[in-house]
This record gives structure tokens, C-alpha cells and sequence, in this order.
């Protein structure tokens, strides 16, 4: 007997993927590519057979020891096929229901265009590709479960998912809740159509581009580049007294090493300066100040970069707030200074650097290090730091020790409190890992995010490449936290969850071999 499940990203394939371990070092969750079958047609385009490598995968989580098996990313045209098979075995002595293993995640997001499902990430080409959307509106996924027989505990099913085609010739694939994995991409073959049409048929496909972020320890500044747009963000109040556009001597300094930072990253001549205020006072009055405020950076710019420039300037008032709400907090982050110019983002990479932001956390040298709640104790280790292109992937590994009552922040305690001018849903800044932070010589490096949506009054939402909400575990369980940084360029990384924990000396590492494939 068969029984078809056709389900959002988020119910469906999030919740099936729980034994995708991660890319990197040997574990007990091991990622073993099968031998590739000598029949089978090479990688490049005209093929009329996929091959037949695939990538196994498994992991113990919560009740059950999954297995998957995956296949190459299958390519034509504009679009892309995710195939696997799994299995699940109880980890305990309870019997496992298909519900408990493709739907444990999924009810954290129904909305096929939320993104906080399976994705295709290629950062060599700077993209994140969710899940397509299929005729009816829902999905572009299939999951099926083979029904198991009398007495047998193990589960069995296939899947199969469209996305936009990606552009090279590997690709990695975001598990939420379970780790990532390289895909080669590979030539489809002839089934193709029928894949397919087995989702429902493809209505529309997204790519998104991933936007990198950065801020000073100083709280100066941030910086983010999204494609060749890079916007270096001033705070007002560090360069302004309130209701007043006239730089201090200290404020001319902040302008003057944003103007050192401008030089380094910037690929064209044009610079242009961007006054934003929060909502007090009328319409009229915050459009002047911003405009005044503008003028006074676009000023002082001038005369820091010189002739090799074109500076120019506007304000925006109160119109485009990057926080929500009209609190002390919401309108301090509105309170701003945007300096907008085409470029790369540029992280400073030295590896040794004795001045790094203090903290209290518990912290350990390449080592599991041990948190503790008011709810209960966790250990929290690097599974693994891989390089890829522009990127590092990285996985942590969290069990809890102790404790068995709900809880849903213990991750991160200084939830809804974002380094930076990013605004994630709710949950994610109740529990997710959008503060965990590679720390750079000069600033603290966050995750890749990118847009989901822009709401009314221009208000953007957007959602991390990689997991956005960390489970709340029993005490036992386990669950993996997969994050993509930009690459910071250094050997080893340290891995900081704000007021949580800090991980020193964590090696980065590259692929393996057999995760390279076509590259």
C-alpha cells in the first residue's frame, strides 16, 4: 500500500530530512557517497540519464535513527529535481508514526514562500533557491511512504522537490534542523517531465539573493552587501545630538573610517548618502532633519575620499523604518545614516586578534562547552566549519542534559535584541540563531539572510539561510544548527552565541573529495 503526502516545504520535507548530516569531518551521523555505478552517463549537458551516485546520510534525532539517500540535483533548463529515499528506525521503544517523522518541524511554517524549508544554496553565485511553487499554489514537493508490514518498525518513503535550476556544478543543500550536504548537479534525464508533473506541475520558481552582514564591535557601524550593493549604516545617534545635524569631533572620526572602509570595497566612483529619523515629530519636520543630517555626512565624505568620488545626498524622513514599533529601541534603529555605493564586501581576516569583544558565556577551545538555563543544562559542540565558495557552512550540535520543561529561547536569551538593521518572524527572533556570529578582527560576522517579502509602508522581512528556529529538546534529544557566514578568510573561527556561549580555535576545513564532484 502506498499513501501519497502532498505538503508545503516547511510541513513536508523539513521534517523528512532529519538524518542529512552535515559536510565536514567524520561522525557517528555519517555522509557516505556510494560508489557510482559504471553505466551511468557522465555530468554534462545531453545526457539522457542521470547518474547514479548517491549521497547516504543519517542521523539519530529525537525518536527515531533516520537514513536518506540522496541523488545528484538533476538539471534542465531553468529547472532543478531533489530526489531521495529514507528510512526510520525507532531510536527507543516507542513505534514511529510517519506524522512524528515528516512533520516534528513543520508546523514552525506552512507558507510555501516563507523559505524556511529545504533550499538549494549556491554561494559561489551568491543565491539561496527556495522550493518552487506548483500550480495549485502549494508546494512543488511529493512525499511518499511505503507501508511497512506487520511488526516491521521501520518507515520507508521517497520524495522528490523542483527549485530554479542552479548555475554550477555542485550545489549545497540547506536540511533545517539536520545539517547540510554538497549535491553534484548532473544532466537530467528523461523523467524529468514526469517529476514534475508528479508535484503538481511548477507555477513559479524564486531564486533570492543572499546579503551579507557585518557589524563593528565599536556599534559605529554595519555593513551589508547584497549583490553589488553595499550599505555602510551609521547610527544617528553616534554621529548626532538629538533634534541637531552638526558632526561632533568624534562623529567626524566615525564618517572618516567609513570613508577608509568606502575605499576598500567600493568598485565605482558614485557614493550616495541617505538620512532616515525615527517617527517623532511631524512628517515635515523628520523630511528636513534627514535631509540636513544627509547633507552633513555627504559633507565631510567629500572631503575624506577626494576627487576620485561623486558624493551625493537625500533624506527619507520617517519613511523607511528598518524596525517596527515605537519604542525606545525600534526608533533608535530608524535613527540613521545610510551610505549606499557598488562594491564587495571586505572582511579583515587577521588571524590574531587579543582584543575581541569580552564575554561571560561559558566558553571552550574547539571543545563542547556546557549552558545552563533556568529551565535546564545543554551542551552545545561544532559538529563541523566547511569553506565553500564566498562562504563558510557551519553546524553546532546541541543535547540536553537536564531539565524537561519547555523551552523555547535557550539558545539565544537575547532574543528579539538584532545586532543590525534585520527583522526575522517571530519565532525566529524568539529562538533562532540570527545573532550567531563568526568573530572577525574588526567586527562581528551574521549569518546570510535574505528578502521573503516587502510588507505595506516598505517594511522587509527576511529569512536566514539556514536554520531559522531552534528546537525546544526534551532532555535526551539532540538537534543540529546549520548556519551560512560569508567567509571571514581565517583558518580557524570562533563561534559566538551572544550572552549564551563562545567556541574558540574551531578549524575550518574543505570539502571532501567526493563532495566536489564536477568542480
Amino acid at each position: 500500500m502506498r499513501q501519497a503526502h502532498r505538503a508545503a516545504l516547511a510541513v513536508g520535507l523539513v521534517g523528512l530530512l532529519a538524518g542529512c548530516g552535515p559536510i565536514g569531518p567524520d561522525r557517528t551521523d555519517a555522509v557516505t557517497p556510494s560508489p557510482p555505478d559504471a553505466s551511468a552517463s557522465s555530468t554534462s549537458s545531453g545526457g539522457t540519464t542521470p547518474p547514479d551516485e548517491v549521497v547516504s546520510v543519517e542521523r539519530e534525532w529525537h525518536e527515531a535513527r533516520v537514513r536518506f539517500d540522496l541523488r545528484p540535483v538533476e538539471v534542465d533548463d531553468d529547472l532543478a529535481v531533489l530526489r531521495y529515499e529514507f528510512t526510520a528506525e525507532p531510536a527507543g521503544d516507542d513505534r514511529l508514526r510517519f506524522s512524528t517523522v515528516t512533520l516534528s518541524l513543520g508546523g514552525l511554517g506552512k507558507s510555501v514562500t516563507d523559505g524556511r524549508g529545504v533550499r538549494l544554496v549556491d554561494t559561489a553565485a551568491g543565491v539561496v533557491h527556495p522550493v518552487a511553487t506548483a500550480a495549485d499554489g502549494s508546494a512543488a514537493a511529493l512525499i511518499e511512504q511505503v507501508g511497512r508490514g506487520s511488526g516491521d518498525e521501520t518507515l520507508r518513503g521517497s520524495a522528490v522537490a523542483v527549485f530554479a535550476a542552479p548555475a554550477g556544478d555542485s550545489v549545497d543543500v540547506l536540511l533545517p534542523g539536520y545539517g547540510a550536504v554538497t549535491l553534484p548537479v548532473a544532466a537530467a534525464g528523461d523523467d524529468l517531465a514526469e517529476a514534475v508533473e508528479q508535484v503538481g506541475g511548477v507555477e513559479q520558481t524564486t531564486t533570492k539573493p543572499l546579503r551579507a552582514f557585518t557589524q563593528g564591535y565599536d556599534a559605529e557601524s554595519a555593513t551589508s552587501a547584497e549583490e553589488e550593493d553595499v550599505t555602510v549604516t551609521l547610527a544617528s545617534d553616534v554621529l548626532f545630538a538629538t533634534d541637531e545635524h552638526t558632526m561632533s569631533r568624534a562623529a567626524r572620526g566615525v564618517v572618516e573610517r567609513a570613508a577608509a572602509s568606502i575605499v576598500e570595497q567600493a568598485d565605482a566612483g558614485e557614493v550616495h548618502v541617505v538620512g532616515h529619523t525615527d517617527d517623532v515629530d511631524t512628517d515635515a519636520y523628520n523630511q528636513a532633519l534627514s535631509e540636513r543630517r544627509a547633507r552633513s555626512v555627504a559633507e565631510r565624505l567629500r572631503a575624506d575620499l577626494g576627487d576620485g568620488f561623486t558624493v551625493t545626498e537625500e533624506g527619507r524622513g520617517e519613511s523607511e523604518p528598518v524596525a517596527e514599533g515605537t519604542g525606545d529601541e525600534a526608533r533608535a534603529a530608524n535613527r540613521r545614516v545610510e551610505i549606499h555605493f557598488e562594491g564587495h564586501l571586505v572582511i579583515e581576516s587577521e588571524e590574531a586578534r587579543n582584543d575581541l569583544p569580552g564575554t561571560d558565556a561559558p566558553t571552550a577551545r574547539s571543545a563542547a562547552v556546557t549552558i545552563a538555563t533556568d529551565d535546564g543544562e545543554y551542551t552545545v559542540e561544532v559538529e563541523s566549519m566547511v569553506r565553500r565558495p564566498g562562504a563558510i557552512v557551519g553546524t553546532l550540535v546541541a543535547e540536553r542534559a537536564t531539565g524537561t520543561a519547555v523551552d523555547p529561547a535557550w539558545f539565544l536569551p537575547a532574543h528579539l535584541k538584532l545586532f543590525g538593521d534585520r527583522k526575522f518572524g517571530t519565532l525566529a527572533e524568539v529562538a533562532g540563531p540570527h545573532n550567531l556570529s563568526l568573530l572577525a578582527p574588526q567586527e562581528r560576522v551574521l549569518p546570510f539572510d535574505y528578502v521573503a517579502e516587502t510588507r505595506s509602508g516598505g517594511f522587509v522581512l527576511r529569512r536566514l539561510a539556514g536554520d531559522e528556529e531552534v528546537q525546544t529538546l526534551d532532555r535526551g534529544q539532540s538537534t543540529a544548527i546549520t548556519v551560512v557566514w560569508p567567509d571571514t578568510g581565517q583558518d580557524t573561527v570562533t563561534v559566538d552565541g551572544p550572552d549564551r556561549f563562545r567556541i574558540t580555535d574551531v578549524p575550518v576545513t574543505d570539502p571532501p573529495v567526493t563532495d566536489q564532484a564536477g568542480e
